[in-house]
């Protein structure tokens, strides 16, 4: 049995969760490519990291309007809707996605 990943960047359940020994920009744009396609309302997307321990949460969100999303689900504060359309916990980012992210933890694409 695999060990238990715990919980993700704000507690919900880790089961749409892809875990990944490394994490690039292709693996981000990808997801929000295929996801689009089934959201037509979103025109902003947001990337977001936390490091716990040797493993780098990352989560994409879509969002109908390019202000920052909240971190939690539903995006509280956010104007317009927003959806968490993938998870991945990463043992390490690839040399392009630390170069986007630079010193920052949110990168919003609109």
């Amino acid at each position: 049995m695999a060990p238990d990943p715990g919980p993700g960047i704000d507690g919900r359940d880790p089961s749409a969760r892809r875990q990944v020994e490394t994490l690039g920009v292709a693996d981000v744009v990808v997801s929000i490519l295929e996801a689009r396609k089934e959201k037509p309302w979103a025109n902003a997307a947001a990337v977001w990291r936390q490091r716990r321990g040797d493993i780098v949460h990352v989560r994409v969100i879509l969002m109908e309007s390019a202000s920052a999303p909240s971190p939690g689900p539903g995006g509280a504060g956010q104007e317009g809707r927003t959806e968490v359309i993938r998870e991945f916990a990463a043992r390490r980012l690839g040399e392009d996605l630390i170069t986007a992210f630079g010193g920052k933890d949110v990168i919003i694409l609109s």
